[in-house]
């Protein structure tokens, strides 16, 4: 117990010591421009945006005289939800023209917008990307007008890159002490592609889906990242089955990331950064069951936890 509890202290001291400032100075040494959009851009603006820039998120503004005031970050899950209030399965083949809604109309159902300093604590970022399950924040620096995003992603390339500071009992830590087990739901890859879009839509609780075949084991995943690109003349693809449609965006059918019962939070985090994954499918190592997803909600909110 009492090593136990050395592990943990080394933990609290580092991300007592450490600002927001440190985490962008690891992992973003260098900021490009911001990229961002007016709110009076389309979805179809959005979606080429985050496929040409290979990013899940985007700032969007209203100019004030000549300067930029950020009103919202819009992720492409933001986006398939508001696409979602719009088109059914029966409505959609006549619904194309919805990809001209504004980018306003997804202010509503983003998560609030944060702006942070970076002077503010990596304690606090943490709790935010964590506890809060905010997913991205904007960091106004110091020295600089200029903002710079920051995601859940960076703050776990962050804990990576200093995992000698974080402490073995939590590196240490398997996959049932990360999370439990228990899948909400999965789509059968026999289903179109909007079948299973409007699913993950109607579930505020998930970011992607699992597809199974008829044994019910895992092919595949969908998640909002998947609509990318989607603009009026693809349209149709959505009506493809959803295995079609994924081998159409991507060149083929990808096998999903996994883990099994004996990782460990190294291991895991590892994963996440090395394969740049925002997600991996927990995997029983003795039946192959697929028994849940680890997200970066997960880890970061283990470190929450521990601190």
């Amino acid at each position: 117990m009492q090593l136990i509890n050395q592990q943990k202290d080394i933990l609290q001291r580092f991300i007592s010591t450490k600002t927001v400032g440190d985490v962008l100075n690891k992992v973003k040494p260098a900021h490009r421009d911001l990229l961002d959009l007016p709110l009076t851009s389309t979805m179809e603006d959005a979606f080429d945006l985050l496929l040409a820039e290979d990013i899940l998120s985007v700032p969007i503004y209203y100019t004030e005289g000549n300067e930029k005031k950020y009103v919202a970050i819009v992720s492409a899950l933001d986006l398939l939800k508001l696409l979602s209030t719009k088109v059914s399965v029966e409505t959609l083949q006549t619904k194309s023209e919805t990809l001209l809604m504004q980018l306003c109309e997804a202010i509503p159902i983003s998560e609030p917008l944060t702006i942070l300093k970076s002077t503010d604590s990596l304690d606090q970022l943490l709790s935010l990307l964590s506890i809060e399950r905010v997913h991205r924040v904007l960091v106004r620096q110091s020295h600089s007008a200029n903002l710079v995003l920051l995601s859940q992603m960076d703050l776990i390339r962050f804990f990576q890159a200093n995992n000698h500071h974080i402490g073995s009992s939590a590196l240490d830590l398997s996959v049932d002490e990360i999370k439990s087990s228990g899948i909400r739901s999965s789509i059968n890859f026999k289903c179109t592609a909007v079948e299973a879009f409007l699913k993950l839509a109607a579930d505020e609780h998930i970011s992607a889906l699992p597809i199974v075949d008829d044994n019910n084991d895992l092919i595949g995943e969908i998640s909002a990242q998947d609509l990318r690109g989607l603009n009026r003349n693809r349209w149709d693809t959505l009506l493809k089955p959803v295995v079609m449609y994924l081998k159409a965006c991507h060149g083929d059918l990808y096998a999903p990331l996994t883990c099994h019962n004996r990782f460990t939070l190294s291991q895991i985090m590892s994963a996440f950064v090395l394969r740049k994954a925002h997600r991996l499918w927990w995997m029983d190592y003795e039946t192959g069951e697929l028994k849940c997803v680890i997200t970066l909600t997960d880890i970061l909110s283990t470190f929450a936890t521990i601190h």
